[in-house]
């Protein structure tokens, strides 16, 4: 049962010390889980933005070329200086100083009503017709829209046609966009009708189409990128977009030809993890060590609560002065040597020691307490692996001997015990003597059951005072005398 309840102390403790510890790694991983969570929210809500943030500059770079480019497509001046003839005059006064100069507008084609170019500007440069064809070709598709728009839209008016409503303010616009390689570089691309803002008129058929090139330069990418806050910022083939960086699609192209927007993503958990993780390492050191203080402190409790209980255990079947067994433990010892039939005879010698009263009264309580220790502990090197010694009353012991039973070896052991006691006892400020007599009984001999063969033996050790103190007597008689009768009391001695 003590074995039981000692490991189910053990295992309480334990348990206490993994329930710490599962709470310490609960609140790290609860919390780190929590970070986690709101790191990658942050995350994907910081890529959301991204992707917003750069399709909307896009669009806005795209928006810019497209109104820059409207201050010739939507003017009648335009239509006037475009519809028969071109004049030059306004194209070098106009066309060129505005697109160029002031818009960075790099390439502006006016392809006419029959689908062939009529002039190209490049830069600051009017050039051939001829050079023009490859422009037209590589916008073909976005000619084709924008003169769809214009003859969707067109309204007849005054003996010709116009446009009643602004065609890049509508929600149905007339121009046509989108971002494709020009000579190995990038560029946005507007396609519009040429059509009048005010009074001019439009005759039926096809109108000229402005086509405008505006190549997205290293430099518009590194101010898109700065003043978004975005590494890395570019506009790329969607074949050669690296694999660790964000991108979105632009433009109609698709599949091989398509074009992508990319930059290096910012991860906002970084920076969560930078600033929360200095405050969950502290939060998690403070509970480890208010957790740790607390399984010290029950593991101290229940330590002192066992140390306690085992105390109580034993004293329970010991004597607290001498620490040898009590009465009651010697006699459970011996029922259980005579119930289980462990050996075929024992021996039992009840001791009493003699004049101890002449050494408590003269020396007190104190140096009687030694006196026992020192007896105890005198009976108990005499007796060694024989037997059991026990202590039974004030100054009375008992010993259950299990080896060397014959009665010569008995006697010879007596006279051992009670030359041990006799011998002189020394203490601070004196010394004392005390004497002792053994009363001797043999199980199965004497008595057959463990209460008679202590009976017997303390007959013996009754009979063995009456007869003069300081020998050993049998149940079965006298033995041999062990010692002479000591003298009691020594004189004092100097103090140490």
């Amino acid at each position: 049962m003590a074995h039981w309840l000692d490991t189910g102390k053990r295992n309480l403790k334990v348990a206490v010390y993994l329930l710490c510890v599962t709470v310490v790694i609960a609140f790290a991983l609860s919390n780190t889980h929590t970070l986690g969570s709101a790191g990658r929210i942050a995350d994907d809500v910081r890529a959301g933005d991204e992707r917003h943030l750069v399709r909307n500059e896009i669009d806005r770079q795209v928006e810019i070329l497209v109104f820059d480019q409207a201050r010739i497509s939507h003017w009648d001046e335009a239509v006037r200086a475009l519809i028969a003839h071109i004049d030059w005059d306004f194209v070098r006064d106009e066309i060129i100083e505005w697109h160029w100069e002031d818009f960075g507008i790099q390439t502006t084609v006016i392809v006419g009503p029959d689908g062939n170019p009529r002039l190209l500007i490049f830069e600051e440069d009017v050039r051939a017709e001829a050079e023009a064809v490859k422009y037209v070709e590589l916008a073909a598709d976005l000619v084709a829209l924008a003169r769809d728009a214009y003859k969707t839209h067109r309204q007849p008016a005054g003996g010709g046609f116009r446009v009643a409503y602004n065609p890049v303010r509508s929600h149905q616009p007339l121009f046509v966009s989108d971002i494709r390689p020009v000579d190995g570089q990038l560029t946005m691309i507007v396609a519009q009708a040429i059509v009048p803002d005010d009074d001019a008129l439009l005759p039926d058929g096809h109108a000229n189409i402005l086509l405008t090139f505006k190549p997205l330069s290293a430099p518009i990418l590194s101010e898109i990128g700065r003043k978004l806050g975005l590494q890395d910022f570019a506009i790329l083939p969607a074949a050669d977009v690296p694999a660790d960086a964000d991108w979105i699609r632009v433009g109609r192209s698709r599949g091989a030809d398509a074009i992508a927007v990319t930059w290096m993503r910012t991860y906002p958990s970084s920076v969560i993890w930078r600033q929360a993780l200095p405050l969950l390492a502290g939060g998690l050191l403070l509970v480890a060590i208010a957790l740790g203080f607390v399984a010290l402190r029950f593991g101290s409790s229940l330590l002192r609560l066992q140390q306690s209980e085992e105390r109580n255990r034993f004293l329970a079947h010991h004597d607290a002065l001498t620490g040898l067994p009590n009465r009651a433990q010697f006699e459970r010892e011996i029922e259980q040597v005579l119930q289980h039939s462990e050996q075929q005879r024992c021996a039992v010698l009840c001791i009493d020691l003699d004049r101890f009263k002449e050494v408590n009264d003269t020396w007190g309580h104190p140096v009687g307490d030694l006196v026992i220790r020192t007896v105890a502990s005198r009976i108990l090197a005499a007796v060694g692996d024989r037997g059991m010694a026990a202590r039974v009353g004030g100054d009375e012991f008992i010993v259950l001997l299990r080896e060397g039973l014959d009665p010569g070896s008995v006697l010879a052991l007596c006279e051992r015990i009670v030359a041990g006691i006799c011998s002189e006892i020394v203490f601070e400020g004196g010394s004392a003597t005390v004497g002792a007599s053994i009363g001797v009984a043999w199980w199965p001999d004497d008595a057959l059951t463990s209460r008679t063969v202590i009976r017997s033996a303390d007959e013996a050790l009754y009979r063995s005072k009456r007869e003069g103190r300081g020998r050993t007597w049998f149940a079965t008689g006298p033995a041999e005398p062990a010692s002479p009768e000591p003298s009691g009391i020594g004189p004092p001695r100097p103090a140490a």
